[in-house]
């Protein structure tokens, strides 16, 4: 077996000490008839969970890490843990995830151009997903327009993939051909 990481480590001792917080609740909690009359069965109920729960927590990470949504770099720091461009994807999604986006009550839109570099690509498909996911419409590759309430939110996309020098937000009126104004 290989010797784990610092941060492997680190990850390792965080989820001991949750296990005893859970360990302590679990002595001092109500039990059932069932716990009291075989003890033993529930010390072998609560060994199995723990286990279970130490099995789930290492699958959890693995699967972030095979993902791509988080990067463990072989240093020796705790601060190790580095959330991708993808891990940002999703968790903007996560936070966004059964709300509904709300029109703007000025009826102005939000106008988006970007140029990001091509060294970047990756970060700017990451970021047209979240310009998508903001209910942002296409207008060219790297212009996008959004009747939504997102300027927000969009500025906090722009700043977690580190775009500040790249995006240009305008608030633009529409106007109508033949309308008085």
């Amino acid at each position: 077996m290989k010797k784990p990481r610092f941060t492997e480590e680190f990850l390792w001792q965080l989820h001991e000490l949750l296990e005893s917080a859970t360990s302590a609740y679990g002595s001092l909690a109500p039990r059932s008839w069932k716990d009291i009359v075989a003890p033993e069965w529930r010390e072998l109920r609560l060994a199995y969970e723990k286990k279970k729960r130490a099995r789930s927590f290492n699958q959890f990470i693995s699967y972030l890490t095979e993902r791509g949504y988080i990067n463990i770099p072989a240093g020796e720091s705790v601060g190790g843990i580095r959330l991708t461009a993808k891990g940002n994807q999703k968790a903007l999604e996560g936070s966004m995830k059964g709300r509904e986006l709300p029109l703007r009550k000025d009826d102005k839109m939000i106008m988006l151009m970007y140029d990001i570099p091509k060294r970047k690509q990756h970060v700017r498909q990451a970021f047209r997903g979240a310009l998508e996911y903001l209910d942002y419409q296409m207008l060219q590759k790297s212009v996008w327009v959004s009747a939504k309430d997102v300027l927000e939110e969009t500025e906090r996309a722009v700043r977690e993939y580190d775009l500040e020098n790249c995006v240009n937000l305008f608030v633009i009126e529409k106007i109508r051909i033949g309308e008085k104004r």
